[in-house]
């Protein structure tokens, strides 16, 4: 494998070079509530944008996110069409932001660490931005990859002229964003133990699944088998380890089959590798061709 091949020729003795961090639930801890809002948003989209029957929102939502990863991912595998930033908008712009308040502890770690940070999420690149800011975080990565960065090849066929024109009635709307194609039935096909048919693919690419760790590490130049990767999804973990990073998960103390490392809480990183205070610095130069390669690829 190429990896194997760079490790080889580098000869350096820091064991890591790079620091891949989730943000949802990672930067910041679960007890904060967002989670909750972001899936109550999630499932009022659904209810009235896309007009799924409220009582099986909830176990459809789940569904959708046990098999694609995200629920955005599912809902146009099975045939729903809409807009990406009006589905963000919906589900981020009234998150209680307030609720997220300056970590300086984080922030100094992090600042501290003199080797790269890259953030790793699914969010979209406004949602990344504002909890970051929130944080006081802003400055303390050298590049982001996010929805925008993953999926700048996909965008929906609806506009948003063509949503807004159809909020007013729901059926209306389900029918546009339809777009003459039939939803798969997602949850007949979770109830049946021998599945007749077969799973529609999405066009959303995303965690857990391979095609985002290799388009991560190609953006972000990334070598995973010099890089420590912190998440609190547990089947995120057991996909990067699979690829090769170091993983560890994030707001449990327990270390579960398959995850190399686990923190109770991101600020006890300096404890569990006190050996990242010993990496070597990088020059000026490579950080900043470093920058430019990631935060150009952000821009959707």
């Amino acid at each position: 494998m190429e990896y194997e091949d760079d490790l080889n020729q580098q000869g350096s003795t820091t064991k890591y070079d790079c620091l891949l961090f989730d943000l949802d639930d990672t930067l910041y801890p679960y007890s904060s509530g967002i989670a909750g809002h972001i899936t109550s948003n999630i499932q009022e989209y659904m209810s009235q944008k896309l007009g799924v029957d409220q009582s099986k929102v909830v176990d459809m939502c789940y569904v959708l996110y046990k098999y694609y990863g995200t629920t955005l991912a599912g809902l146009r595998a099975i045939g729903y069409h809409f807009d990406y930033d009006d589905y963000h908008g919906f589900v981020h712009g009234t998150l209680p932001y307030e609720l997220l308040k300056p970590d300086p502890v984080l922030r100094n770690l992090l600042l501290s660490f003199p080797i790269r940070k890259v953030v790793f999420t699914n969010s979209d690149k406004a949602h990344t931005y504002e909890v970051l800011g929130r944080l006081g975080l802003e400055d303390c990565f050298d590049g982001i990859i996010c929805f925008e960065t993953l999926n700048t090849a996909h965008r929906s066929t609806v506009s948003q002229a063509e949503i807004t024109k159809n909020t007013s009635d729901c059926r209306d709307s389900v029918s546009s964003m339809i777009s003459g194609s039939e939803i798969f039935d997602i949850m007949e096909y979770s109830r049946q133990s021998n599945h007749g048919s077969t799973l529609p693919k999405t066009p959303i690419v995303c965690k857990p699944f391979e095609e985002a760790f290799e388009k991560t590490f190609k953006i972000a130049e990334i070598n995973p088998h010099r890089t420590l990767f912190f998440d609190d999804s547990v089947r995120n973990l057991l996909t990067s380890a699979q690829m090769g990073l170091h993983t560890v998960l994030v707001g449990k103390s327990e270390r579960p089959k398959g995850v190399d490392f686990a923190l109770e809480c991101i600020h006890n990183i300096k404890e569990a590798f006190p050996e990242l205070l010993e990496a070597e610095d990088k020059s000026k130069n490579t950080r900043y061709s470093q920058e430019v390669a990631i935060e150009t690829s952000v821009i959707a």
